[in-house]
């Protein structure tokens, strides 16, 4: 929906990086293709260890395990880290300027809604093991 909302406003308003940066558009486009790139190895890594471990990986479904290695390791949340990345990075490739702000509207939503009640449901489920890995694993990076 934010990546909607951002094109769109895009769309009815554009606002380019061209207009607010004095900076050849393909460095902008690069730091783009680096911030997918990031998305796109976050999101296999962190599938691959969905699938390795058994487990369901759609939002709010209850979890056989609790994976605390490989990019999990890094970041409770490298799936949502990777979808916020992925906005990010469009909008720098596709020179929408809406695309960051949305992005951030895409974070505050995760942080502050979905990730607390998914938090819950880990806790509820793998207790003391949870607290600890809440303790030396940071929510987004």
């Amino acid at each position: 929906m934010t990546f909607i909302l951002g094109v769109y406003l895009s769309w009815i308003q554009p606002l380019n990086f061209k207009l607010y940066i004095d900076s050849d558009s393909d460095v902008i486009r690069f730091i783009g293709l680096i911030l997918l790139f990031v998305s796109l190895i976050l999101t296999i890594l962190a599938y691959r260890m969905f699938k390795n471990h058994f487990t369901p990986h759609a939002p709010f479904s209850t979890p056989t395990v609790l994976i605390d290695s490989g990019v999990f390791a890094m970041s409770r949340n490298p799936v949502y880290l990777a979808l916020v990345l992925s906005q990010f990075g469009l909008g720098f490739v596709l020179d929408m300027v809406w695309l960051l702000p949305s992005a951030l509207i895409l974070w505050i939503t995760l942080h502050y809604l979905i990730v607390p009640d998914e938090e819950k449901i880990l806790e509820s489920l793998f207790k003391e093991r949870y607290t600890h890995y809440k303790q030396h694993t940071r929510r987004w990076f």
